[in-house]
């Protein structure tokens, strides 16, 4: 695995250093052929293709201005070129070549290698033409436009591949050899790469002469040449194989010195912190009460000491938390289960009063039995659950008082039987049913309706209030289910209950507020099975 490792990241160093080298000597070509075309459509060059209707004085002015031009792209490109103008017609050529070359009869559009060492400068070269105007016609009317590019430069990039340690570099095509950097000649060596070539860019292992090599291959597409880089894997793996039989040999070692230090510490530090950690998994789990003891007088012997002190502290606190939590809770509820609105109490009187002047005794039974059972169940401040039944029977008892004072209210209570043994928080439903009455169906003019529902819905208990006041809107029924969890003054009844099924029932559970088919508001009590 390691030396695949190995092999990878050499062939991914290669194939960038190969790559980078590749895209800066095809920047500079891509750049010399702008140059070429540019001088194509030049003015001057326009004027060389009619050089015949201009005086020799003129005529030897266009071409020195050309050849000053042509110099000037000479220098300017970072490769070693030479560029040459041909003007068939009037058989004109300006070069920057010693020796002025014969006109092409073929011309090569793209970058092709000429193999010559019998030409100017006495190296191989590659080579260029820009034809303008451009056609598919013979050779004639047009200005023609050379450029030769020596290996020299190739060897140059060559050179600079060197300075980043890839000493083996060169560049290789199937028909021509190979150039490297140390002869200016190209080299009748076959590798029979070729074949081998899948991508153009890649990697692949080679054997020759019983040596294994690791070769590196990136496609000049301009060219047609391949730059390559091989590396011989046994001065790479060998080192590796070096420092693998120390590694093995360190490993043993390190294995044998820990099974044998792992002996001796097990009993004096394992066995202690295995203790320590099973004490604070169960002071996690809320076990408060767990004790540690030790046999050894060491620093764990005082660590645990210490622990020991600390889960009593946190027990004793825990508990005194609790018992104050306990204590509040029940304290909430009382003041709660006490609270007796004094004109809800007024009115009731003054009904009972109202009714005993008009001999209306049957109204007068039926208003003060109906608010003894109210206020009974109201004053039990010793019980903090009771059951739904009970609550239901509460909230009767409360409606058919206000359906004796308001001849104009009625109501409905739908619950499911197998619904009402269910155990719930005391005073629950009421204040609900209660916020219904006074701030929903009081400033009526007609009949007023109250509706109760309840069941069992998607895992849900829920009992739902429904009626028919002037309700809210949206934007302000969003507003109220918003306050619903904020500490606000506004809607402490919906509030208390809110939190009271939170608290109890969980996160899920609470208060829903949406609008009543019955045209006013409907609040949902929902809480989990």
């Amino acid at each position: 695995m390691t030396i695949q490792v190995i092999k990878d990241d050499i062939n991914e160093r290669n194939i960038n250093r190969l790559e980078a080298s590749v895209n800066r000597l095809e920047s500079d070509l891509d750049q010399l052929s702008q140059s070429l075309v540019a001088l194509s459509i030049d003015p001057d060059v326009n004027q060389a293709r009619n050089i015949d209707l201009y005086s020799r004085y003129e005529a030897l002015v266009i071409k020195e201005k050309i050849f000053n031009k042509l110099s000037t792209y000479q220098q300017l490109s970072r490769l070693k070129v030479d560029v040459t103008v041909y003007i068939p017609e009037n058989e004109s050529v300006i070069s920057t070549l010693s020796n002025f070359p014969e006109s092409p009869k073929k011309l090569s559009t793209s970058w092709s290698y000429v193999n010559s060492k019998k030409e100017v400068n006495n190296q191989p070269y590659f080579l260029r033409h820009i034809r303008y105007p451009a056609g598919e016609h013979e050779i004639g009317d047009e200005a023609i436009i050379e450029a030769r590019v020596y290996i020299e430069s190739i060897q140059n990039h060559l050179a600079d591949l060197t300075t980043e340690e890839l000493n083996n570099a060169f560049y290789y095509h199937e028909d021509y050899g190979t150039i490297d950097i140390n002869s200016n000649d190209i080299n009748s060596l076959n590798l029979g790469l070729h074949d081998n070539f899948v991508d153009e860019n890649g990697s692949v292992q080679l054997s020759q002469n019983n040596m294994q090599y690791l070769i590196s291959y990136v496609q000049v597409e301009s060219l047609g040449w391949t730059l390559i880089d091989y590396v011989p894997l046994k001065e790479v793996l060998t080192p590796v194989y070096t420092s693998q039989y120390l590694l093995y040999g360190s490993v043993i070692f390190m294995i044998l010195g820990g099974l044998f230090f792992g002996r001796l510490l097990y009993k004096d530090l394992h066995v202690p912190i295995q203790q320590l950690k099973n004490g604070v998994s169960s002071i996690k789990r809320a076990n408060y009460s767990v004790r540690m003891e030790s046999n050894v007088q060491n620093e764990f012997s005082s660590l645990m000491d210490g622990f020991n002190k600390m889960a009593e502290q946190i027990q004793n606190l825990f508990e005194q938390v609790y018992s104050e939590k306990l204590r509040s809770k029940d304290a909430s509820l009382k003041l709660l289960q006490a609270q007796i609105d004094p004109h809800f109490l007024y009115n009731c009187l003054f009904y009972i009063k109202n009714m005993a002047k008009v001999n209306q005794t049957e109204a007068v039974e039926a208003m003060a039995l109906h608010l003894g059972n109210y206020f009974r169940y109201r004053t039990k401040v010793e019980e903090v659950t009771t059951t739904l039944e009970e609550e239901i029977g509460l909230i009767r008892t409360f409606l058919s008082i206000h359906a004796l004072r308001k001849r104009s209210l009625s109501y409905s209570i739908s619950i499911s039987e197998d619904f009402e043994s269910v155990v719930i928080p005391r005073l629950l439903i009421q204040p609900i049913v209660e916020n219904a009455i006074i701030h929903g169906t009081d400033r009526l003019n007609g009949c007023a309706e109250i509706k109760l529902t309840g069941g069992v819905k998607n895992g849900f208990f829920f009992i739902a209030i429904d009626d028919n006041g002037i309700g809210l809107t949206e934007t302000r029924r969003n507003q109220l289910q918003r306050n619903l969890e904020e500490d606000k003054e506004q809607s402490y009844g919906m509030r208390n209950v809110h939190q009271r099924l939170k608290g109890i029932y969980g996160v899920d559970s609470g208060l829903i507020i949406q609008k009543s088919e019955l045209g006013g508001l409907r609040v949902v009590l929902q809480w989990r099975l």
